[in-house]
Parts: C-alpha cells; sequence; structure tokens
C-alpha cells in the first residue's frame, strides 16, 4: 500500500536549549508539516510514501525537499514554483510554561499562493492507495482549499481510501466565513474513511455546546456513513495522555494513561495519527492500534523535531519494557 500526504511544508526556527527568541542569537532550522511528520512515521516502518506539495524554486526549497527525502518520503510529487516558504519560530516551553507557535506570512507560500497543475495531482492521487489531507488547508488559502477538494473528488472518483484529519480551525483565515468552511467539511467528511480529531473540533462544526463528546461522535458516525474510525487523543491532569478510537459499529477502545515528559511536544499528534494509520494498514486489532499510536505520541515527546523518528521495533520494546534505562 503507498500513502500520498497533501500539505504543506514550513519551515520551524526554533531557539536552543528552550531560550525565547529575544534571548538567542542562533536558531535550530527544521522543516515540517503535518502530512510531512505523519508520513515520515510510517517511512520508518517501511511503508512507501510520498508527498504532494508546492515549495519554492529556490535554495531553500531545495533544503525542504532534501530533508524530506531523508525522511524516506519520496519528492517525485512535488512542485517547485513561486520564492516563499511559510515559517514559523517556536519557542519551546519548560516546565509550566507553554510552547509558543508564532508564524510568519503563511499565505504568500508557494502552498498556499502557487496553482499545482491538475494533471499532477491527478497523476499523484492515481499512482497511490491512501490518500491524506489536513483540514488547516482549508482555511490558509483560496488556492490550497482548491487543491485539497481536487484532491479529494479525484480520491473518491478512483475508489482510494482518504484520511483526514480533522483541524477545524477558522480562526486561521478570518476571511473564509463558517458557511463556506462547513460546506467544504461536508463535502470531504461525505468521502473519508479515516478521521482524526477531537469531540472539542465536532463541536466547533456542528456550532454546539450542548451535546456530550458521546453524542457529538455518535451524530459524526451517523451523519457521514464512509467514515470506518473517528479517533484521537484526551490529555488528563498531570500531563496524563490517552488514546481512543470509535468505529462506525459502535466499538470504543481506550488506551492505557501515559504519563508524559515533555521534551518537544509539537508533531505528537502526528506520531499518533502514524501509529494508527500503520496498524490500520497491519490489519492489527484495534487494541493494539490503539496502544501502539498512543506509545508512539508518548515516545515522540521525547525527540526533538516535529517528525516521528522511532520505528515499530523501538516503540514495542518500550510498550512490553515500559522501565528500561537502556536497551541493548
Amino acid at each position: 500500500m503507498k500513502v500520498l500526504a497533501i500539505g504543506e511544508v514550513m519551515m520551524r526556527l526554533t531557539p536552543p536549549s528552550h531560550k525565547m527568541i529575544e534571548q538567542t542569537d542562533t536558531l535550530d532550522l527544521s522543516f515540517s508539516g503535518t502530512g510531512l511528520n505523519i508520513l515520515s512515521g510510517l517511512s520508518r516502518n517501511n511503508v512507501k510514501t510520498s508527498l504532494l506539495t508546492g515549495l519554492p524554486d529556490n535554495s531553500v526549497g531545495k533544503a525542504a525537499t532534501v530533508f524530506t527525502r531523508k525522511l524516506g518520503v519520496d519528492t517525485e510529487w512535488v512542485c517547485h514554483q513561486g520564492n516563499h516558504i511559510g515559517t514559523y519560530f517556536l519557542e519551546l516551553g519548560f516546565g509550566n510554561r507553554p510552547s509558543q507557535v508564532t508564524y510568519l506570512n503563511r499565505e504568500a507560500s508557494s502552498f498556499c499562493s502557487e496553482v499545482i497543475p491538475d494533471n499532477k495531482i491527478e497523476a499523484a492521487v492515481e499512482s497511490h492507495d491512501i490518500i491524506h489531507i489536513c483540514g488547516i488547508a482549508l482555511s490558509t488559502s483560496l488556492v490550497s482549499r482548491q487543491l485539497i477538494l481536487r484532491a479529494v473528488e479525484l480520491a473518491f472518483e478512483k475508489g482510494k481510501k482518504i484520511i483526514f484529519d480533522f483541524n477545524y480551525r477558522p480562526s486561521l483565515n478570518t476571511r473564509v466565513d463558517h458557511e463556506q468552511l462547513f460546506s467544504d467539511y461536508l463535502y470531504i467528511l461525505e468521502r473519508s474513511h479515516l478521521v482524526f480529531g477531537s469531540p472539542r473540533d465536532l463541536a466547533h462544526f456542528y456550532q454546539t455546546d450542548s451535546m456530550t463528546e458521546e453524542a457529538l461522535i455518535e451524530k459524526l458516525l451517523t451523519d457521514f456513513k464512509e467514515i470506518e474510525w473517528f479517533t484521537g487523543t484526551t490529555r488528563t491532569e498531570n500531563q496524563g495522555l490517552s488514546g481512543w478510537l470509535v468505529t462506525n459499529n459502535g466499538e470504543r477502545v481506550v488506551s492505557p494513561i501515559h504519563s508524559i515528559t515533555v521534551f518537544d511536544r509539537i508533531g505528537t499528534g502526528d506520531a499518533y495519527a502514524s501509529g494508527i494509520i500503520l496498524g490500520y494498514l497491519r490489519g492489527w486489532s484495534l487494541q493494539e492500534t490503539v496502544d501502539f499510536a498512543t506509545c508512539a505520541a508518548d515516545l515522540a515527546h521525547t525527540t526533538f523535531g516535529d517528525s516521528p523518528i522511532l520505528d515499530e521495533s523501538f516503540i514495542k520494546r518500550f510498550m512490553t519494557n515500559p522501565e528500561a534505562q537502556v536497551f541493548r
């Protein structure tokens, strides 16, 4: 099975040693994006992955492409056009201080401003079995919105599995009204098979604060018959993390609560998503899938950078021996 992700790649700039921006003269540079991060987790486990995106036609775009290849992700479908990449500063939190993300001029990025040719979109979708998309792209620009909707149209017509990361955030682009976003989400959810999200996403989507979490999830799975799984994570008190998954036939599984130690929090949800997708591809039981994905998210808190780098073997060793200090 070949997995294609469609989404933006951004440049991440991070002050070292958990410093604030005004405290540093140097920055760690890397590249990130929901789709790229998820593909990284899958490629570590011998899943064939590709990224469809737009990157600038300059040395920065080439560096992002090289970075993508280092993660084991195929770049055949990367379009180099335009001259700008979306950038964000990440000031890593420590102790009680949360991390802070500052975006710079995201709408001007190649992905958000340059149109990818339709024949390239169609060829990329045709050559893969599973298509992953992220809802953020519906809000960042008209160009990215049209790309996502076209890819979903093609994927559904061609009988591909569609994985949708909900990320319902109307605040990202105030020029897109709720009615338009709601219509776009309806279109995608009617065609999606695996959906990542949270009850909070659903409350925003349905514009309600009166329904329970269980009722919101039940409504989603009743309204959209193509969805097989709806899954996400829950943060608990004292740095706890638990994964959960609900199927379209009413099955619900929940992982044990993990006590999290945070080194770098960004991208940990993508590690969870890659674990769920891996379990789906491998045909694992629901419980095994959620337990593995939650453990992957737990461990992703302990590594630097957004992209998951720990493979199935390491994660499963940790699952069987979580108290180990050294693996030999």
